[in-house]
């Protein structure tokens, strides 16, 4: 009697306590024991088009930028400051507004010159186009001087920032740093000095600095250039900055000036 009482007291007590071990007894998991698989990592990670953790194509870099704007409504706007011995001498704005690729554009630079050892107009010049007019004017202080008119037989004018942009990075070794959305570029070293796109009379780019922010499209959203060069035996400091803003919302509009363009370049053909 007390050896039954016994091996039935084992056999409950064995049974309460494989009850605990679901895994033995094909018991279902409890909610709480339930764990949602991890997702598998990978060693993959997507980059831009012509951008890889090994290097950049800057040919790729800039015929995806390209694809992006292709038939895009967008802005661009630049900044170009050269820095001598004895502060500013020169700066140069440039803002330019482009519907469906370049099927029409609008623009205006401003420049201001403290100190150059050569002539420049610093008048601002507004200009606008489509692909078969281009129409400018310089514009004085009390009045307009100059309109300027044209028929392009050959197509639209280059006014995109593509040639600058691929002979930037075509001039200097970049690699990527940072991927916060997209990836950024930096570089510090000159590959190709002759490439790289530089104002009249500076000569000798060196010490360069170049940041470019890429979207994960391929979209090249703003860069910044800066380096050293010579002017006439000077040492002076360049920095561009440039940036790509309202993509898909510009709106372009035809002057109300183009007009005026058309009619004095017609008086002048009639004389």
């Amino acid at each position: 009697m007390v050896r039954d009482r016994f091996a039935h007291s084992l056999a409950v007590a064995t049974l309460v306590v494989l009850a605990g071990c679901g895994g033995f007894v094909g018991a279902e998991p409890t909610p709480r024991e339930r764990v949602t698989p991890a997702p598998v990592p990978t060693d993959a990670e997507a980059y831009p088009p012509g951008i890889s953790a090994e290097g950049v194509a800057a040919s790729a870099v800039t015929e995806a930028h390209e694809r992006q704007l292709r038939d895009a409504n967008y802005t661009f706007r630049s900044r170009q400051r050269v820095v001598g011995p004895n502060g500013t001498m020169w700066v140069t704005n440039r803002t330019r507004m482009v519907a469906n690729g370049v099927s029409e554009y609008t623009g205006r630079i401003d420049h201001r010159v403290v100190e150059f050892p050569l002539g420049r107009f610093p008048d601002p010049i507004e200009y606008w186009g489509n692909e078969s007019v281009y129409a400018s004017r310089r514009i004085l202080t009390d009045r307009t001087e100059f309109y300027g008119w044209s028929r392009l037989d050959d197509g639209p004018r280059e006014v995109t920032s593509l040639p600058l942009l691929g002979r930037t990075l075509g001039a200097t070794s970049v690699s990527v740093v940072d991927r916060p959305n997209g990836v950024v570029l930096v570089g510090t070293t000159l590959r190709d000095p002759a490439r790289l796109p530089i104002p009249p009379y500076l000569s000798n780019p060196r010490n360069v600095s170049l940041t470019v922010r890429v979207t994960d499209s391929g979209l090249v959203t703003r860069w910044r250039l800066a380096y050293t060069a010579t002017l006439e035996n000077r040492t002076v400091r360049v920095t561009r900055r440039a940036r790509l803003t309202a993509v898909g919302t510009t709106t372009v509009e035809r002057p109300e000036w183009v007009d005026v363009a058309r009619q004095r370049m017609q008086a002048r053909s009639d004389d």
